[in-house]
C-alpha cells in the first residue's frame, strides 16, 4: 500500500514539471527575464530543500522515500532546453528509481517494525524480570517470616513446666529462693530432719505448714512458690546419701573414732571427715529428742559421748591447722552448736573450744580475731596461766616478739604459785 500511494505521488510531480518547462520555452527568448527566472527558481529550490531537511529529521524513515522525488525535480529542472525528448526517460527511470527504492525502504520498514518487535519483546522481558524480581522477594519474605513462625512456635513447644523448671535448679539456687520465701533453713537443718524423718514429702509438708507459704506466692509472677519446698528437700536428700539411723550402726561409728590413732594429714582428714558426720547424727538424735545432758544422751544412743566429743575436737584441732580458714569458720560454728545442746559438756569444754578456734584463727593469720578471742577469755576467767601459756605459746611459730611480750604480760597476773608459771617462763626466756 505505501508503494502505490508513492507512485501517485511521482506522476503528479512529473505532470506539473512538464508544465513548467512548456512555460519556460517562450521565456528563453529573452535572457534577463530567463536570467531572473533561474534566480528565481534557484532561491525556492533552495528554499524548497531547507523546508524538506527538516522534514527530514522529524521523519526518521519516510525521508528516505522523498528523496528520490527530489532528485528527479532537480535534475528535471537543470537541463530547460531538453524538455520533450528526455521526458519519459525520465518518468520511467525516475519511476523504476522510485519503485526501487520504495521497495528497498519498505523492506527496511517491514524489517524494522520486526527489529521493533524484538525490541519490544526485549523490552517486555526485561519487564517480566522485573515483575519476577519483587515476586522472588515476597516469596524470600514469605520463607522468612514462615521461619520466624515456625521458631516462635519451637519456641512455645519447648516452653517447660514448673516441675521442669524446678528440676533444672542447683540445691544453693533452691536455698536461696527458699531465703527468698522467708524460709530459715539450711542443708545441715533439713539433714536433721530427715535423719529423724526419711519422708521427703511428710518433711515438705511440715516446712510448708511452719512457714505458712500455701498460696503465698505465686509462680509466675514470682518464679516460685511452696512447691519448691520439696524441690528443696528431695535434692538434699539426694546429695546427703540420708538412710534410717541404726543405733549399732551409730555404736559402730563412735567405737572406731575412739580408737582412732593420727598418722598423716591425708588420712587424719578423712577421718575428721567420717567423725563429723557421726557428730551430727549425735546432735541431731539430741535436738529430735530434746537432751540436754551428755549423760541422758549417751543411754539413748549407747556410746560415751563425752569421750567422743573431746577425741572430735583433738582431731579437728590437729586437722585444721593445715585446711582452710573457712574450714576453721564452720568448724567454729558446729562445734559450738554441740557444746549449746549438752550444758554439762559447754560448761566443761568452752573454754578450750575457744583457745582451739583462737588459736586456728592466729595460725591461719587473721591475728585481730584471735587476740580478740583470747581477750575474752583472759575477761572472764580468774585463773589466767594457762590461758597465757596458751596465747604465747601460739605466737612462738609466728611471731617471737609478740609471744615474749604475752608472757611478760602474764607475769602481772601469774607467779610461781601458778602450775604453767614455768611454762610462761620458758616462752619469755626462749
Amino acid at each position: 500500500m505505501p508503494t502505490k500511494t508513492t507512485k501517485k505521488v511521482t506522476n503528479k510531480k512529473v505532470v506539473d514539471k512538464k508544465e513548467e518547462v512548456k512555460a519556460v520555452k517562450p521565456v528563453e527568448e529573452k535572457k534577463v527575464e530567463n536570467k531572473l527566472a533561474e534566480e528565481k527558481k534557484a532561491p525556492a529550490k533552495k528554499v524548497a530543500s531547507e523546508k524538506k531537511a527538516p522534514a527530514k529529521k522529524e521523519e526518521t524513515k519516510p525521508t528516505e522515500k522523498k528523496a528520490p522525488a527530489k532528485k528527479v525535480v532537480a535534475e528535471k529542472k537543470a537541463p530547460a532546453k531538453k524538455e520533450e525528448a528526455k521526458p519519459a526517460e525520465k518518468k520511467k527511470v525516475t519511476a523504476k528509481k522510485a519503485t526501487a527504492e520504495k521497495k528497498t525502504p519498505a523492506k527496511k520498514e517491514e524489517a524494522k517494525p520486526a527489529e521493533e518487535k524484538k525490541a519490544t519483546v526485549e523490552k517486555k522481558t526485561p519487564a517480566k524480570k522485573a515483575v519476577a524480581k519483587p515476586s522472588t522477594t515476597k516469596k524470600a519474605s514469605t520463607k522468612k517470616t514462615t521461619t520466624k513462625k515456625t521458631t516462635t512456635k519451637k519456641a512455645t513447644t519447648k516452653k517447660m513446666t514448673k516441675e521442669e523448671q524446678y528440676a533444672k535448679l542447683s540445691l544453693d539456687t533452691c536455698l536461696d529462693l527458699a531465703k527468698a520465701m522467708s524460709m530459715d533453713v539450711t542443708r545441715d537443718s533439713i539433714i536433721q530432719q530427715l535423719i529423724l524423718n526419711p519422708d521427703v514429702k511428710s518433711v515438705s509438708e511440715n516446712l510448708v505448714n511452719k512457714y505458712q507459704l500455701t498460696g503465698k506466692f505465686n509462680f509466675e509472677e514470682d518464679g516460685y512458690d511452696e512447691g519448691l519446698v520439696e524441690v528443696l528437700v528431695s535434692k538434699v536428700f539426694e546429695t546427703a546419701d540420708i538412710k534410717p539411723q541404726k543405733p549399732e550402726d551409730l555404736q559402730a561409728d563412735v567405737t572406731h573414732a575412739l580408737n582412732y590413732k593420727f598418722t598423716d594429714v591425708v588420712a587424719d582428714g578423712e577421718e575428721y571427715k567420717d567423725q563429723f558426720d557421726t557428730m551430727r547424727k549425735v546432735l541431731m538424735i539430741a535436738q529430735h529428742k530434746d537432751i540436754h545432758d551428755s549423760k541422758k544422751l549417751e543411754e539413748e544412743v549407747g556410746v560415751d559421748v563425752e569421750k567422743f566429743v573431746e577425741e572430735f575436737m583433738d582431731l579437728a584441732y590437729s586437722v585444721l591447722k593445715t585446711w582452710k580458714y573457712e574450714d576453721v569458720d564452720y568448724y567454729e560454728h558446729f562445734i559450738f552448736a554441740v557444746l549449746s545442746q549438752l550444758e554439762d559438756l559447754h560448761n566443761k569444754y568452752s573454754n578450750r573450744i575457744m583457745m582451739d578456734v583462737a588459736d586456728l584463727y592466729i595460725l591461719h593469720g587473721d591475728y585481730g580475731l584471735g587476740d580478740a578471742d583470747y581477750a575474752y577469755i583472759l575477761r572472764e576467767n580468774q585463773i589466767k596461766d594457762y590461758i597465757y601459756y596458751r596465747y604465747a605459746s601460739i605466737y612462738e611459730g609466728v611471731d617471737k616478739d609478740k609471744a615474749k611480750q604475752i608472757a611478760n604480760q602474764a607475769l602481772q597476773f601469774v607467779d610461781d604459785r601458778f602450775t604453767y608459771y614455768p611454762n610462761i617462763i620458758a616462752v619469755l626466756e626462749g
